[in-house]
């Protein structure tokens, strides 16, 4: 009893002082906004996209843009380098494989927009779009997946990126 009454009694006196090791949101949220907007400047090399070169590729394979997967606790940034052999021969075939050139790199959001600004030219082959889609459509993730999806959005929106979103088919007629 005395025991709980000297815990009580120190807690009291030392009060919620502050460490020095508080979680300073707007710092944050600064170094975020800052991130984008360094992003958005080096994004600015990278020419818009045009939508008759992409808006009829409606699968993973064909795309040759960066592609990105929204994750519960990161972001699945898939990218073909741009292939470096000016020779016309062989251009996707057995010597020249599209699939030797993909990378795929997890990343946090808070570190897209560097990743995304730090990709070679020659990995937007339509111009600055991205599609946007998600590994596996399971009961688990439909409850963290939209604020997620949106979360994406737009920060790509906010870095001057075109999203090309994957995951709300249009309805055919």
């Amino acid at each position: 009893m005395l025991l709980v009454f000297a815990i009580s009694a120190s807690l009291a006196i030392s009060g919620c002082r502050n460490s020095g090791n508080t979680f300073d949101m707007s710092r944050h949220a600064a170094k975020w906004a800052a991130a984008k907007t360094s992003a958005r400047q080096e994004l600015t090399q990278i020419p818009p996209p045009l939508k008759s070169v992409y808006l009829n590729i409606n699968q993973e394979p064909q795309w040759q843009n960066p592609f990105l997967s929204v994750e519960q606790n990161m972001i699945q940034l898939r990218i073909y380098l741009p292939d470096e052999n000016a020779s016309p021969i062989d251009r996707g075939g057995l010597t020249r494989l599209s699939s030797a050139r993909k990378q795929v790199v997890n990343v946090r959001l808070a570190e897209l927009p560097r990743a995304l600004s730090s990709l070679p030219n020659g990995a937007w082959p339509y111009g600055r779009v991205v599609a946007i889609g998600r590994e596996k459509d399971t009961p688990q993730n439909r409850a963290w997946f939209p604020n997620h999806l949106d979360i994406t959005v737009h920060a790509l929106q906010d870095m001057g990126v075109v999203v090309d979103d994957w995951n709300h088919p249009v309805a055919l007629p």
